[in-house]
């Protein structure tokens, strides 16, 4: 088994002869950490790798990352090459940074993924609706997190605790910011969008575009839920994935 390096990936349950990965890529403000419960729901023979960016978890002390394109260059040095199949499933900005992610994979010759899940985030090429514009003030940030929803409020509430969080929400909120799309020739991998059915903040029109951003199989799938349908419908959403590491 080649190593997957530990500073960028964590395996909650290491596979000694993985048959295939599922590479996981987290919303903003959040670690490697909301993952740790969807190994239960895979193969056995699956493994499951989350993304640990810096600043956060056990990276607490390394400066986050404010720009995607630095990101996705070292996320993709971490992960490529892979002689491993892999998915890759990527929640609200971490479908945003899956997406950027195999672009910089087929631009190097690496393996592309078997499968790429978006979930939570409209297609590349719309603007963002709500995007974190103006000066990135506490204020601003905690009015976006609690437009957002998903931070309990007991820990908006915990000054101590906001103070660790603010830089890392900041800090993502930059990456979306500095993120650019450059029409493209469409990625050649299966593409399924995801969406909750109580998700204000993507339209179900708006999943649908990411069809324009493949040339290979496209489906949508709305689960129940608001946009951190991923926990409320994690056994449902799993199932969705799960479908694609069947026969291999």
């Amino acid at each position: 088994m080649e190593p997957i390096p530990g500073a960028w990936f964590w395996r909650p349950r290491p596979v000694a002869l993985p048959r295939a990965r599922l590479f996981c890529f987290p919303y903003a403000g959040a670690n490697a950490m909301v993952f740790r419960t969807w190994s239960a729901h895979l193969p056995p023979d699956v493994e499951l790798v989350a993304a640990q960016l810096p600043g956060r978890g056990p990276r607490i002390r390394e400066a986050p990352m404010t720009s995607m394109s630095p990101l996705v260059e070292a996320l993709g040095q971490a992960l490529a090459p892979s002689p491993i199949p892999f998915a890759m499933f990527g929640h609200s900005m971490g479908g945003l940074v899956a997406f950027a992610l195999c672009h910089w994979l087929r631009a190097r010759g690496f393996r592309a993924p078997m499968h790429l899940f978006i979930s939570g985030r409209r297609a590349a090429q719309f603007s963002d609706s709500r995007p974190p514009t103006g000066e990135l003030t506490d204020a601003h940030i905690l009015s976006c997190i609690r437009g957002y929803g998903g931070t309990p409020a007991s820990i908006l509430a915990e000054p101590g605790l906001m103070k660790l969080l603010l830089p890392v929400f900041r800090a993502d909120f930059e990456v979306l910011l500095s993120y650019r799309h450059v029409p493209a020739e469409p990625l050649d991998v299966p593409l399924t969008a995801l969406g909750g059915t109580k998700d204000d903040t993507v339209q179900p029109a708006e999943l649908e575009g990411w069809r324009e951003q493949t040339k290979g199989p496209f489906a949508l799938r709305i689960l129940e839920g608001d946009h951190f349908f991923l926990h409320s419908a994690e056994a449902a959403l799993l199932r969705v994935v799960g479908q694609a590491f069947e026969g291999i």
